[in-house]
């Protein structure tokens, strides 16, 4: 039994007539007759009953088309749904970020994503830098959006958004009365930085700014989440480098955002996946961060 003998019956029981049935299918009378013979002899029972006025289905044939319909709608939406995932359009895609991304980026990308892909399931699991390299390896997360510097042949990368480091100050303090903040002026301050990671990252470029501004072994207390260096700041635990979209998204009574005086030291966000593996939904995901990256 082969699937045009189900849509050649199915046809001439919507329209119970040889003739109509064989022009809708585009086929010769003959051969319809032909398979419809063939698909009773492999039934073993009578589907239709033919008279010289009329065609009508038997009892089998009633229960037979319920099925067979059944089964081309199933067939119908299998290829649909296989095309959209051929596309990008369906599927799922299980993405890693950072808390950073959650505040900044995210939001406005999975706007942008979910209005061209509305069919595609998408996973978001916040995670550490270094969980997500290690997450890409063991190929559980389709993509990672990450603080990082990596040299690595098994990725492929680029850049989502390049933000200033600016300074998060407790409200009063004596730094946050000017507009711009001199590095050095915080020496004696402790610094909450987002604990070290297995991979370099946002870590290791607040060293590098603090160590340029003239602060060569800063006090640090480390966190796990810069969000939380934020809280602990407007505590009056210490003050933090944070990107420059914490002014606008992640604003805490207790916490007063300035400006770093000098050449202003940038985060680069970047979208890492495996260079060996994208397929379709990353593919189009990876699109939508190039065509983002390209607006700002």
């Amino acid at each position: 039994m082969e699937i045009r003998h189900l849509r050649y019956f199915c046809v001439l029981a919507e329209q119970l007539h040889f003739t109509r049935a064989a022009l809708l299918l585009n086929v010769a009378q003959p051969a319809l007759s032909h398979q419809i013979k063939q698909l009773e002899e492999e039934l073993g029972t009578q589907l239709v009953e033919r008279t010289n006025r009329r065609v009508r289905l038997t009892a089998a044939g009633e229960l037979f088309l319920a099925r067979a319909t059944r089964i081309l709608e199933q067939l119908d939406q299998a290829a649909r749904e296989t095309a959209r995932v051929g596309q990008g359009e369906a599927g799922s895609l299980v993405i890693g970020v950072v808390s950073t991304a959650v505040c900044s980026v995210l939001p406005e990308l999975l706007r942008r994503f979910r209005r061209e892909a509305p069919h595609l399931a998408v996973d978001i699991r916040e995670m550490e830098p270094g969980e997500q390299v290690e997450a890409l390896r063991r190929e559980t997360i389709d993509i990672g959006l990450l603080f990082l510097a990596i040299q690595d042949p098994a990725f492929d990368s680029l850049v989502v958004s390049r933000e200033r480091l600016i300074a998060a100050l407790p409200t009063g303090h004596p730094a946050a009365s000017a507009e711009k903040v001199r590095l050095g002026d915080l020496e004696a301050e402790t610094f909450l930085i987002p604990r070290q990671q297995s991979v370099p990252g946002f870590h290791e470029l607040v060293l590098e700014t603090l160590r340029s501004g003239g602060i060569p072994a800063p006090r640090l207390q480390p966190t796990r989440l810069l969000q939380t260096a934020v809280f602990l700041v407007a505590g009056q635990l210490g003050v933090a480098l944070v990107p420059e979209s914490f002014r606008q998204h992640l604003r805490v009574r207790g916490c007063v955002y300035r400006d770093i005086a000098g050449t202003p030291a940038h985060a680069d966000l970047i979208g890492l996946w495996r260079r060996s593996n994208v397929p379709p939904a990353l593919r189009r995901f990876i699109q939508q961060l190039k065509r983002m990256q390209n607006a700002r």
